[in-house]
């Protein structure tokens, strides 16, 4: 088992190493070899907005008067805690 760890380890480095290109070439050199410029349209995956079908507005209607009012904010004012009696002073 012990031997089995560094032997993987190089052989991941070794197959790591040997992906790379030997020597890559020059910027600067024009006859280098470059791969082909590919476009693609920006557009190219874009769907055109589509009116969304219309709800029937009793049923959200009734969820809302369901929950309570719009999102809880038409519900009737919560009573006030009654004020503790405060201490004399001794």
């Amino acid at each position: 088992m012990r031997s089995a760890f560094p032997v993987a380890l190089l052989a991941g480095f070794a197959s790591a190493v040997a992906a790379q290109q030997a020597t890559p070439p020059d910027p600067a050199d024009p006859a280098a070899a470059v791969p082909k410029p590919v476009y693609e349209s920006v557009f190219s995956g874009y769907r055109p907005w589509t009116e969304p079908a219309a709800a029937r507005w009793r049923e959200p209607n009734e969820d809302v008067r369901r929950l309570g009012g719009h999102a809880g904010h038409v519900k009737p004012a919560a009573k006030a805690p009654a004020a503790a009696p405060k201490k004399e002073p001794r």
